[in-house]
């Protein structure tokens, strides 16, 4: 990760600046730790935030995690600038020639789950794949099937960037991968808009039940996202995740299932060629929709209503997380920028998958940062638990 190492940090003096296509807006200082802070950036205009923290007498910069950008390009020419800037002369660097790196474009194949909205769906038939891993099936299935729109879901950054790279290179316009968890990202989709759903080996997971992508709430999402007639595929070489999913597919009253064992797959992937040369049995079990569901609509909102200084909001932090509904929130740290501006680090939402955001208290104005969380029904409860708190503050 692109990082320096400095003797001191007196740039928030000269704040904000502007210098070619980076900017450096702010700087929030720890409130509860004082050497600790973030920088406000933006290069070409993709804001983040520079950490600023003690490091064995110096000071290390680098990106802060949850609002990290991607290539990592941006971070480096942010740095690059600021040693430009104040011209220091870091004890350590690793962005070495980084004025000669063109800033590369983000791939149209990937879509980022919180800019996604289920309206830009192409016209024509949806496919998912939950887990692509090495990406075989999805690209194999993209190739043949012009006509098909396919989103790949993984939440392993590594895969999903070669696969985006394989994609690019083979012209393929008719993929989005996407990194999130299925689970969730199944109540951004309409009712009756998808035709089919492979989940292909995916992590049996035996001692972490509650992490398995296949439960009751995943099955009643899948029967309500697919059309009457879609279905879904479920393969894996696991005796007691295949005989878990059987209990899941056959507890609705009415269902369709269709088992085949040790079929011929169309395209095997890495994982499945290995079992095979070990001889062991693959399950594929297939569930239809049988019957079209009411449409659900996502009205969800993430504002903030008032307008509260960071100096009211610190004074009340609250000692605990929240937890309520199936959701939590919890608040972590604030940094100041002034006595009314500021930051607040976060996490909300799901169990399975929290997002971790900041709010931006700026100009008498409140936002999450770097972007609202994903609009689901959890995090809107979450974000009405942020609220109630909110406004005992105001009190």
């Amino acid at each position: 990760m692109p990082h320096i190492r400095v003797e001191s940090f007196n740039f928030h003096e000269k704040l904000p600046l502007q210098s070619g296509e980076v900017s450096f807006l702010w700087y929030a200082r720890n409130m509860e730790h004082l050497n600790d802070g973030l920088l406000g950036v933006a290069v070409d205009n993709i804001p983040f935030l520079l950490q600023v923290k003690p490091k064995n007498k110096e000071l290390l910069l680098k990106a802060e995690k949850i609002s990290r950008p991607s290539p990592n390009t941006l971070i480096k020419r942010a740095l690059q600038e600021y040693l430009n800037i104040t011209g220091q002369k870091p004890s350590y660097s690793n962005i070495a020639n980084v004025d000669n790196v063109p800033l590369k474009k983000p791939l149209p194949s990937l879509k980022e789950i919180a800019t996604f909205n289920a309206d830009d769906l192409p016209d024509k038939e949806v496919w998912i794949e939950i887990g692509f891993g090495s990406g075989r099936h999805l690209l194999y299935q993209a190739k043949e099937n012009q006509n098909v729109h396919l989103i790949g879901l993984e939440i392993h950054r590594p895969s999903l960037e070669q696969v985006m790279r394989r994609i690019d290179l083979e012209g393929l316009d008719n993929v989005w991968v996407i990194d999130y968890d299925a689970r969730l990202f199944m109540e951004l989709l309409p009712s009756n808009r998808i035709e089919r759903i492979f989940v292909h080996f995916p992590v049996p997971w035996d001692k972490k039940p509650h992490r398995r992508v296949i439960s009751d709430t995943f099955m009643n999402e899948a029967m309500r996202v697919l059309k009457p007639g879609g279905r879904l595929e479920l393969r894996t070489d696991s005796d007691n995740y295949f005989h878990y999913s059987m209990e899941v597919f056959t507890r609705p009253k009415h269902v369709k299932l269709t088992l085949e064992k040790n079929s011929e797959a169309a395209v095997k992937s890495k994982y499945e060629e290995r079992w095979l040369r070990y001889e062991k049995d693959i399950y594929e079990i297939r569930v239809e929709s049988l019957e079209e569901s009411e449409p659900k609509s996502i009205d969800v909102c993430f504002d903030f209503p008032q307008n509260i200084g960071i100096s009211s909001l610190f004074k009340q932090k609250p000692k605990s997380a929240w937890i309520e509904n199936g959701c939590f929130a919890h608040i972590e740290r604030f940094y100041a920028i002034n006595e009314n501006d500021g930051l607040i680090r976060l996490s909300l939402g799901s169990f399975d998958r929290p997002e971790h955001k900041f709010i931006l208290i700026e100009n008498g104005k409140m936002k999450y940062y770097p972007h609202n969380p994903v609009r689901t029904e959890t995090n809107h409860k979450a974000h009405q638990i942020i609220l109630k708190w909110m406004q005992a503050c105001k009190m």
